[in-house]
């Protein structure tokens, strides 16, 4: 299958490169690359994932300025500055929003918003991408746009949004004009990547356009363990002005990698081994494909009413095999001395169908401008996973101070195994109604949005859980001047418990609330753009161990959480030669009830957190970056028994531009991470304290980008 993918990314740019050709020689037009001044350049998108971050919040293209929640964009130009290969990474330049681990390679990353651990079954979160939710979707750099995040929950919006926020991955689209572009970067420890984009305009009378990005990247192997991607994505758009936009695309990601489970903890620190050893040996890799099909069409039905609607259809296929150390460490053994056992689950499936419909329209009434929202989304997940647990004999005990490699096996056709299957099907309905009021200096926003859902999850025989909920929110934002605006809002949300409980019953959704004060200022002739957020989120219905049964995988769902803080960022031209963007959150993250860790702080969630990333323009062609990433400490595990120590990483850039011939353009840029090769933790798994991800030592990127 990925030879097919990789013939098909060498002969797309091909046919979509001559496709123009034959287009313009039949139109009248001007045979030139430049677009006619008739038709300006349009980006097609969809109203639900907005042209602004604020479509997340409230279904429409306001400025974040105006838009009473906290919103926060990573823009592609900022993703090429700081060389960002993970979700992650990204993220880091958004206040409030820390690592957790996972274990499915470098382009599928989790994460946690304001405290909020996202799914309390697993750790991990789902994403959007383009508006909407997909399980495990990879990060994917070729094709972001840029990373827009609504921070906190929200309600009467076109989708269902988790505890802490949600993350919206904006991918490229057609645009009406010709252009394209080659990346080649190369750096350390076998880091690659090979991207190509390319944007036609096919048809200037007819309004037509298509793109095709090809890739395929090397994640960094300094922790000794592969991670390839290849992938292409193919679009066609075409509109009349802004009577009507439509858009078609295809996507199709193939991943090879192995589960990195990093290292272990020792009283109550993790053990001081090299960074970059490596416990597991898998007897073989794992790998994911996904297939996206998406469809998009808006029109204006009146000057002031505008219909969208989108359909989604992923089709994922993936095998997974994870070798890690098991339980305590071994007492009969030397010090440090872990058993590790090897779970395979070969050949899981999942298929998700998402359809959605939304109405905006602006109407005025007795003098009070109303903008109305309706929104209606249908949405079915089916996962089926089976998992072959073999015995530990097959894992080879190891001492982390003094490993021994090799004495790994695969199974053989004599190995007794212990199969189960998990499974999940969710059919979810939900409709959103929302009235944004606009009266002088002041904006009213009210809505709800109403969710019926039957949620399975666990193993075979699991009963199904039916719920219906209504989730309000409320919000007023008040102008002063066309600078500063300050806000308030209460807003709240649910999500699946991906768990069951001891009779084998799928639990009911955790449910989450928050209040928040704001304050947007626009500064520098509207260039830098400041905020500030003060907030107070609680989160019920979570997860807690029946304490009535002896399994420690027994749950019920009478937990509790709490987490509140500031949060502040500043982004923007600081002056002529200056960019910066920069973020800090205090976060106060604890569980309230809980049988187990009732009072302990939510792990992987530090205090205090900054970053700073600033970039100094000398001339047209060389500009200098630099960054700062800062963490406190942090908890490694819900019991709170392993410390994780802060740190502070320093980046660094240098890229110079050179211009071609016509509008042809050269740019090289080379890039060190963790300049100092500062030792320091990413995260750790959610639960134990065995699974610790380290921070990547010192590295280097070399980067040359042809814009065409």
């Amino acid at each position: 299958m990925t030879s097919h993918l990789l013939w098909s990314a060498l002969l797309w740019p091909l046919l979509v490169h001559s496709l123009p050709l034959h287009a313009q020689q039949d139109s009248a037009h001007d045979h030139s690359d430049a677009v006619p001044t008739a038709l300006p350049e349009v980006r097609i998108s969809s109203p639900r994932s907005a042209t602004s971050a604020s479509g997340l919040a409230l279904g429409n293209n306001t400025t974040a300025l105006e838009t009473p929640f906290s919103v926060s964009r990573i823009g592609a130009e900022l993703l090429r500055d700081q060389v960002v290969t993970s979700l992650q990474e990204a993220l880091r330049n958004v206040p409030g929003a820390q690592a957790d681990s996972g274990f499915n390679g470098s382009h599928t990353q989790f994460f946690i918003l304001r405290g909020a651990v996202a799914d309390s079954g697993t750790g991990s979160n789902r994403i959007l991408r383009d508006g909407v939710r997909l399980s495990n979707y990879p990060y994917t750099p070729a094709f972001v746009e840029s990373v827009d995040v609504l921070r906190g929950p929200g309600a009467a919006v076109g989708v269902r949004s988790e505890p802490g926020g949600t993350v919206n991955i904006r991918t490229l689209q057609p645009e009406f004009s010709n252009f394209g572009s080659l990346l080649l970067s190369g750096g350390s420890d076998r880091q690659q990547e090979v991207s190509f984009d390319m944007n036609r305009l096919l048809s200037a009378d007819r309004q037509l356009a298509a793109r095709v990005t090809v890739t395929r990247s090397n994640a960094s192997e300094w922790r000794h363990v592969p991670d390839r991607l290849d992938g292409i994505k193919l679009g066609i758009a075409k509109h009349d002005g802004e009577r009507y936009h439509l858009r078609a695309g295809i996507e199709a990601t193939d991943q090879v990698y192995r589960p990195d489970y990093g290292l272990p903890a020792l009283n109550g620190r993790p053990v001081a081994v090299p960074p970059d050893r490596q416990l597991s040996e898998p007897f073989g890799d794992s790998s994911t494909r996904n297939r996206i099909i998406d469809l998009h069409g808006d029109v204006a039905w009146t000057p002031t009413t505008r219909l969208a609607l989108d359909v989604t259809h992923l089709e994922a296929e993936s095998t997974s095999i994870r070798h890690v150390l098991a339980g305590a460490p071994l007492p009969s053994r030397p010090a440090g001395t872990w058993g590790r056992v090897t779970s395979w689950e070969p050949g899981t499936t999942r298929r998700i169908d998402s359809g959605s419909a939304s109405v905006n329209s602006r109407h005025a009434i007795a003098g009070v401008e109303h903008q109305l929202y309706l929104g209606l989304d249908l949405y079915r997940e089916i996962l089926d996973q089976p998992t072959l647990s073999l015995p530990q004999s097959t894992g080879a005990p190891i001492n982390v101070y003094d490993p021994v490699y090799g004495l790994v096996t695969a199974p053989g056709a004599g190995v007794t195994t212990s199969r189960s299957l998990t499974t999940q099907n969710l059919r979810a309905a939900g409709v959103s109604l929302q009235d944004q009021i606009d009266l002088g200096d002041w904006s009213l926003v009210a809505g709800v949005r109403l969710d019926r859902q039957r949620f399975l999850y666990g193993a075979a025989g699991v009963q199904a859980i039916s719920e219906s909920h209504g989730s309000p929110k409320l919000a007023v934002l008040r102008r002063f001047g066309d600078r500063h605006t300050v806000y308030a809002n209460v807003a709240t949300g649910i999500a699946p418990n991906q768990v069951a409980s001891s009779t084998n019953q799928s639990l009911p959704s955790r449910q989450s609330s928050q209040m928040e004060l704001g304050w947007k200022s626009l500064w520098n002739g509207g260039r830098l753009s400041t905020d500030v957020a003060v907030y107070r989120l609680d989160q019920s219905n979570l997860i807690s161990s029946d304490l009535s049964t002896a399994d420690n995988f027994d749950f019920n769902v009478a937990g509790k959480a709490r987490s509140q803080g500031v949060e502040a960022s500043l982004t923007g031209q600081w002056t002529d030669r200056w960019r910066v963007s920069a973020s800090a959150a205090y976060t106060d993250a604890a569980y309230g009830y809980n049988a187990v860790y009732g009072g302990k702080r939510v792990p992987n969630v530090a205090r205090q957190t900054a970053n700073l990333w600033a970039q100094y323009a000398w001339n047209d062609a060389w500009k200098t970056s630099g960054g700062l990433s800062v963490q406190g400490r942090r908890f490694a595990d819900e019991a709170n028994t392993t410390v994780l120590p802060g740190y502070a990483r320093v980046d660094l850039a240098q890229s110079w531009a050179m211009r071609m011939s016509g509008k042809d353009e050269l740019q090289w840029q080379l890039s060190v991470r963790n300049l100092f090769d500062k030792r320091y933790y990413a995260s750790s798994h959610l639960h134990v304290a065995r699974w610790i991800t380290p921070g990547q030592t010192r590295s280097w990127t070399l980067s040359a980008l042809y814009l065409f």
